[in-house]
């Protein structure tokens, strides 16, 4: 099995066969951006790049070609003082848009098929999880659920009456890759950094 692994640098990312010493396929990103996270959900490579006095970027790629599905600046996908966490259920992602917005996100198309605002009292702070088909949202007081469809949002007191909320530190549902799961805890955007192994890098279903 030859060696295999994306790779990032200003302008592009590769996917370089190491074994052959060439690359399989080079993907370009906006001039000047430079990639510093690159991870990877089934046979899409997700992007994180920046450049020096812009607005940083996220770009989709198919690992198996090397085609630029879509590209968006960060700041339309979420708020500054969101941290952009997806989480996957049927080749959708789920993430908070911000404090009081859930968002839904075609990993195939990048299109954003809805952005909900759910009210939020200054009191609150919630997570998002995926627990089997359902997309939640978790606070230590209570539980809402959101409809896949068209993001309408309603409590959901039957979680909340299953599991003590207010003892609850951390959760991993279905659909959170292994990049997601560690910015859940440090969500640090500015870090450079490479993220890439065995045809693309760390991810999960």
């Amino acid at each position: 099995m030859n060696k295999v692994a994306v790779f990032g640098k200003k302008g592009s990312i590769a996917k370089y066969d190491l074994t052959n010493n060439k690359p399989i396929w080079v993907g370009d990103l906006p001039s000047g951006y430079i990639p510093h996270i690159i991870g990877q959900y089934e046979d899409y490579v997700i992007v994180f790049s920046w450049a020096w006095f812009a607005t940083k970027m996220v770009h989709c790629f198919r690992e198996s070609s090397g085609e630029l599905l879509w590209s968006h600046y960060q700041h339309g996908l979420h708020s500054e003082m969101t941290p952009f966490i997806p989480h996957t259920h049927d080749k959708y992602m789920y993430y908070l848009a911000s404090q009081k917005e859930v968002s839904k996100l075609s990993w195939e198309t990048g299109k954003v098929i809805f952005r909900k605002r759910f009210k939020k009292s200054i009191f609150k702070s919630y997570s998002l999880v995926i627990i089997s088909d359902e997309v939640c949202l978790i606070s230590k007081k209570d539980a809402l659920i959101i409809n896949k469809e068209n993001g309408t949002i309603k409590p959901y007191p039957e979680l909340a009456e299953k599991l003590n909320l207010k003892d609850l530190t951390a959760s991993l549902g279905n659909g959170v890759s292994f990049m997601s799961s560690i910015y859940l805890t440090h969500p640090q955007y500015h870090d450079a950094g490479t993220y890439g192994g065995d045809a693309g890098g760390s991810g999960g279903n």
